[in-house]
């Protein structure tokens, strides 16, 4: 008797634990439907993932949460597909914008993967009888600072040094000499070259804050950054500086909108063939 008491007991708690949880499955289904009505999608989720974690008992309505959650889920990425092809089509008129107004080159060796930018005038090429800072980027959005030297022996510089009016001072990572990409040499007509760049360095955007600053002081360091080397840093190679480090910014948005739009793409087909294999 005591046996059959005990299990009649279990059953009835059972039965109310169940009922307990249809009811507030469904007071969370009607709420993910009204949220998702009102355009709530995050908050529709939530009510979902809600029913479907602490309503066990209520299985025909968490089914039925399982299959409206794609609805909510192809809604959700209908959105961020919007809103990453809008800002992408705004990024890249004001990157087209900028590259004409700043005069910026784009060049692509055959062999390279991608093509950089870099303004007219600031190229080695066109700089190859002085010391100066330079900046490129590629189309990602990577920016590369570069400090040239020309002299008549090697210095072997390995990082530079920015000194403001107001006296803060920033030096970029070093780059050692058996870095033979990264910290070139090479002899031309008697002159020695050294050719240094600095990848995403945290200097470019101390130049772009203090562009307007006549008296930034721009330092070659060598010999374990005991000495150092003075480079004009004039107010052309400033701003040609700051400007990439700003075309930087948008072609590395560019870049992340253009993923976001790939992958909510790809997720929407996701969600619609899940519709039609449920339908």
């Amino acid at each position: 008797m005591k046996k059959i008491l005990s299990v009649l007991s279990v059953a009835l708690l059972l039965m109310g634990c169940s009922n307990e949880d249809e009811k507030r499955a469904e007071q969370l289904y009607k709420e993910a439907q009204t949220a998702y009505q009102q355009g709530e999608y995050n908050r529709a989720m939530y009510l979902l993932d809600s029913l479907e974690n602490n309503c066990r008992q209520a299985i025909d309505l968490r089914k039925a949460g399982h299959v409206f959650s794609y609805d909510v889920q192809l809604a959700l990425e209908q959105d961020s597909l919007a809103t990453a092809d809008t800002m992408l089509i705004a990024v890249t008129k004001m990157i087209n914008e900028m590259v004409e107004k700043c005069g910026f080159v784009y060049e692509k060796g055959e062999y390279d993967e991608l093509g950089r930018y870099f303004i007219k005038g600031t190229d080695t090429q066109s700089n190859l009888e002085r010391s100066y800072i330079h900046a490129t980027v590629n189309e990602y959005g990577v920016v590369y600072l570069i400090s040239e030297y020309r002299g008549g022996s090697y210095i072997n510089h390995t990082s530079l040094r920015l000194t403001g009016s107001d006296k803060t001072v920033v030096t970029t990572a070093s780059v050692p000499l058996e870095n033979e990409g990264a910290n070139y040499h090479f002899k031309n007509q008697g002159l020695c070259h050294e050719t240094v760049t600095y990848v995403n360095d945290p200097a470019l955007g101390f130049i772009d804050m203090q562009v307007s600053d006549k008296k930034l002081k721009a330092e070659l360091l060598y010999k374990d950054e005991q000495k150092a080397f003075s480079v004009t840093l004039n107010e052309k190679d400033r701003q040609s500086i700051s400007q990439t480090y700003q075309l930087g910014q948008m072609l590395a948005a560019q870049l992340k909108f253009s993923q976001q739009s790939k992958i909510a793409a790809e997720k929407i087909k996701l969600f619609q063939s899940k519709k039609k294999i449920k339908g």
